[in-house]
């Protein structure tokens, strides 16, 4: 999934009232935490994959970059003016490496942004669900 997607998830996850006026309405606000709940939870699982498979990904996009800067593939003086003047396929490869880094890091910190929000999020659904608990207990006249 896209990191826009989990973005507009989450804005959807966050926007809704919590009513405790009654007991009904107390059991119902805590269904929907426990839903919104394990939204999260998937997500947070969703992340850890779409992180592994762009690690992944960016390995086998390491690698063809290896392949097509090896000596092999650029041995002849003329293809080698072709491609960047007289640099040699070492020096353009390491070069299209750290680029491939820099993109890969970027979209990986991305993920464990929304990750940490997840976190944050999840510990302030527990938070209010205690809270909707302790109201619920309140109206029971159950005070410990």
């Amino acid at each position: 999934m896209d990191i826009n997607d989990y973005n507009k998830i989450i804005v959807d996850l966050i926007d809704f009232e919590i009513e405790m006026s009654s007991i009904a309405e107390s059991r119902k606000t805590i269904l929907k935490l426990q839903e919104k709940r394990e939204i999260l939870i998937n997500m947070k699982e969703q992340i850890r994959g779409d992180i592994r498979s762009t690690e992944v990904q960016y390995l086998s996009m390491r690698t063809s970059i290896r392949e097509e800067f090896s000596i092999e593939n650029v041995d002849n003086s003329r293809k080698r003016k072709l491609l960047k003047g007289n640099k040699s396929p070492a020096t353009m490869r390491a070069k299209a490496m750290k680029k491939l880094e820099a993109k890969k890091k970027g979209k990986i910190e991305s993920y464990n942004d929304i990750k940490i929000t997840i976190d944050d999020l999840l510990e302030q659904v527990d938070a209010v669900m205690i809270e909707v608990y302790g109201s619920m207990k309140s109206f029971l006249g159950n005070s410990y």
